[in-house]
């Protein structure tokens, strides 16, 4: 008996692997926005908690009666400013006066279980996000004037700027970022003058 070999034609495999190229070449680039989406929806999620513990911290602070300069919220103090009624961090109470260590206090107390971060002037490398701060620039049109609750303009109030770490060019061997300005990567921002939270992608 004479035994016939099977077997895939040249002409079958060259198709199978046109049609797998023509898959890769559609998928590939799909795959890869996925990162960036990923990173997106990272910086709209703390955006979005961060919001809402600022509201609740205001919230409790209305409640209380107002012109008090801290709350207690879920077994932690959190202090503020009292013409305003939003977090500040500890050290002198005023939403013109911020610095790069009360806004990392406010991001680390505000939120629960707060993402890993540190100073723009630290290594960032194991970290999630950069705090900075943009001085007179957190008024109700970015013009470092916003209203007190009596009605008064208050000129000088900053901007806190939480940049997530993967959207920065960090420096090799320090791991020190090159730049933190509100131009660059993806973040979240707070002005403790209105209580606003805001997330850019650059």
């Amino acid at each position: 008996m004479r035994q016939y070999q099977k077997g895939f034609s040249l002409i079958e495999l060259v198709i199978v692997i046109v049609i797998l190229g023509l898959l890769a070449a559609t998928a590939i680039p799909r795959f890869l926005n996925v990162t960036e989406e990923a990173e997106d929806a990272s910086v709209d999620g703390v955006s979005g908690g961060l919001a809402t513990a600022v509201s609740f911290v205001r919230s409790q602070w209305e409640v209380d009666g107002r012109r008090n300069d801290n709350v207690v919220l879920d077994g932690a103090r959190v202090q503020l400013d009292t013409r305003f009624g939003f977090p500040t961090g500890t050290g002198g109470n005023s939403a013109t006066a911020m610095n790069v260590t009360r806004c990392s206090e406010v991001f680390n107390t505000v939120l629960q279980n707060a993402p890993r971060n540190v100073f723009a002037s630290q290594d960032a490398r194991k970290q999630r996000y950069v705090v900075s701060i943009q001085p007179n620039v957190g008024g109700d049109n970015s013009d470092g004037i916003g209203i007190d609750i009596d009605g008064n303009d208050v000129a000088g109030l900053d901007l806190c700027v939480y940049h997530l770490v993967e959207s920065l060019v960090l420096t090799d061997g320090t791991g020190v970022p090159e730049s933190a300005e509100l131009t660059d990567g993806k973040g979240v921002t707070y002005s403790p003058g209105n209580g606003q939270v805001q997330s850019f992608i650059n």
